[in-house]
């Protein structure tokens, strides 16, 4: 994103422009507390051939009626319905060989998930034995972790169990795989949980349910389960690799705290000497594709 802005005497004179490369649309939330938005359709809109969102809007006019340039966009959008449909089945070629080698070079872990999918099962055992087949290879691993969101998720889990312990009078050693899922149906806006941390917890500068949530359980908590989480990552990813003797041949690495790309936790995978083939061949696939993709040279300059 960007933009010049000139404000002078209330006076507006601002160009912008937005360019996203390759976007993508994640899986859908199912929560009580979001709307639905059909962003697969807004983005078979807004998306161009060459998998890119590029929009140039001026603004000029004053602060009190700012008016919005919006031909560009309109313009785009109109090319989009009429021009983009015959390099449809070219574009989700490019995708799908986009993900065939994202999915071999980092594993992504949903917020709270310490156990391997029976995808990246069948993944991790593939790499142990590619491993084994190739005595000269190794692997290293960097877990890239999202801290700020990941224990915000196991602080509003953390705080609703407590909750719900406290409000049905079950103990802890109690506490079942049934009353989980409940737990984690439980909105964090739910009427009797907020009504709950405003009795006990409203303060003169204590505002949000975070911050209200933070008090209930204390944050040492929070950063135990984070660091029992990202064990059990670690040691949910070594399974196959000790299974077949090759876990010397694997290094994972200390975590790294960011914001990534996907929104979610990944662990970053790097080849050490021999490729796996499935890679090799994805690769070539993709400098075809590079060479055919009807990217913009601005745009190419970009990736």
């Amino acid at each position: 994103m960007k933009g010049t802005w000139s404000v002078r005497n209330g006076n507006i004179k601002s160009h912008n422009h937005l360019v996203i490369i390759d976007p993508r649309v994640g899986n859908r939330l199912r929560n009580k507390d979001t709307k639905w938005i059909p962003v697969p359709l807004i983005m078979a809109f807004v998306r161009e051939r060459g998998n890119v969102i590029d929009y140039e809007i001026p603004i000029n006019g004053n602060l009190k009626n700012p008016k919005f340039h919006l031909k560009d966009a309109i313009l785009d959008l109109v090319k989009n319905i009429f021009i983009k449909p015959p390099a449809t089945f070219n574009s989700s070629k490019v995708r799908e060989n986009e993900n065939e080698i994202e999915k071999s070079l980092s594993v992504k872990w949903e917020m709270r998930q310490s156990e391997l999918t029976k995808s990246q099962e069948k993944f991790a055992k593939k790499m142990a034995n590619f491993l084994e087949e190739n005595p000269d290879a190794s692997i290293t691993v960097q877990p890239m972790h999202y801290t700020e969101k990941e224990k915000e998720h196991i602080l509003f889990y953390e705080a609703k169990k407590k909750y719900f312990l406290l409000h049905n009078k079950i103990k802890e050693q109690s506490y079942t795989e049934d009353d989980s899922m409940e737990v984690v149906k439980m909105s964090a806006k739910d009427s009797s949980f907020v009504k709950y941390l405003n009795k006990n917890y409203s303060g003169a500068f204590v505002f949000t349910v975070q911050e209200k949530c933070r008090l209930f359980v204390g944050s040492d908590l929070i950063n135990k389960r984070f660091n029992e989480l990202t064990k059990q990552r670690a040691s949910a990813f070594r399974y196959y690799f000790k299974e077949n003797g090759t876990n010397n041949r694997l290094k994972i690495y200390n975590g790294k705290n960011e914001i990534p790309f996907n929104g979610f936790s990944y662990y970053k995978i790097t080849y050490k000497g021999e490729l796996p083939s499935s890679l090799i061949r994805a690769y070539q696939k993709m400098d075809k594709f590079n060479s055919k993709a009807p990217r913009n040279k601005r745009w190419r300059s970009n990736l």
